[in-house]
């Protein structure tokens, strides 16, 4: 709990956008570590799911501040594939 206190420090001041991101995602971490040895301890392994689907969450909001903040057309764009891109019409 101290560690995520720490992190969470981080995530308030931390100076760049990279540095929050990562520090979210390292509390999430934490968080889903704590929640599977609470799962171990207790031996109700029904805490697994939870901690599953806090992972994903963690994941899509990783992917949503990425897509916000970062600049370009986030296009497909592969050397050597040309023609395969479409029209738009589909």
């Amino acid at each position: 709990m101290v560690l995520i206190l720490v992190v969470l420090l981080r995530a308030i001041l931390g100076p760049t956008v990279i540095d929050r991101l990562l520090s979210i995602n390292a509390i999430t971490s934490k968080v889903t570590v704590i929640i599977l040895l609470m799962a171990f301890m207790r031996g109700d392994y029904n805490f697994v799911d939870i901690a599953m689907v806090f992972v994903l969450c963690g994941f899509v909001g990783s992917l949503w501040i990425i897509r916000v903040l970062t600049p370009g057309d986030w296009q497909l764009s592969l050397p050597g594939l040309e023609g395969f891109e479409g029209d738009g019409e589909e």
